[in-house]
This record gives C-alpha cells, sequence and structure tokens, in this order.
C-alpha cells in the first residue's frame, strides 16, 4: 500500500478549522458535476494541454487542503491534471469493455 498523505487536525489553528468548516458547509447542498467541468478541462482536448481552471467554490476548499499540505501553484496544477487524466483513462477504458 502506498503512503496516504492525512492532514493531523492537531497542526491545524482555530482558524484554518473554522475556515475549513465554513468552506464544507457551502458543499452541503452543492450538486457535484463532470469532474471536468469542476476542474475546468475539455475531455476532448489533452488534459496535460489545458489549464486546470476549476470552479471556484470547488477551488476555494482545495486552495484549503492544498495550503495545509504546503503545495505550490506547479504541484496544485499536477494534482488537477493527475485526477482529470485517471478520470479521463478510466471512462476511456469502460468504453472498450
Amino acid at each position: 500500500m502506498k503512503p496516504l498523505i492525512v492532514i493531523n487536525p492537531e497542526n491545524l489553528t482555530e482558524e484554518e478549522i473554522r475556515n475549513i468548516m465554513n468552506k464544507i458547509s457551502l458543499f452541503s447542498d452543492y450538486a457535484p458535476q463532470s469532474i471536468f467541468i469542476e476542474l475546468g478541462f475539455d475531455p476532448s482536448k489533452p488534459i496535460r494541454l489545458q489549464e486546470p481552471n476549476p470552479l471556484p467554490d470547488r477551488k476555494a476548499l482545495d486552495d484549503i487542503v492544498f495550503d495545509a499540505l504546503g503545495l505550490t501553484e506547479e504541484e496544485r496544477k499536477e494534482v488537477y491534471w493527475a485526477v482529470a487524466e485517471l478520470v479521463k483513462n478510466r471512462l476511456e477504458k469502460a468504453r472498450s469493455v
């Protein structure tokens, strides 16, 4: 099993915890969309040739997690690219079966 990064809540400040809880509450009535819409990708084009453009509410929550992990802008883009590529590959594989 590969190592899994988990954020220890004891390492977060009260302000960070409040911020996370506020952002999570925004998602209580949220209807998820296609991951490609959520991340701002066109699945008919190569993912790596596109700039991630996540929806504002998704980006706000993602940024809290990315900040807690200390990810750079390039690392954040890499996360978005990797997620979109994984989903795209799985969808293509499912269609071929």
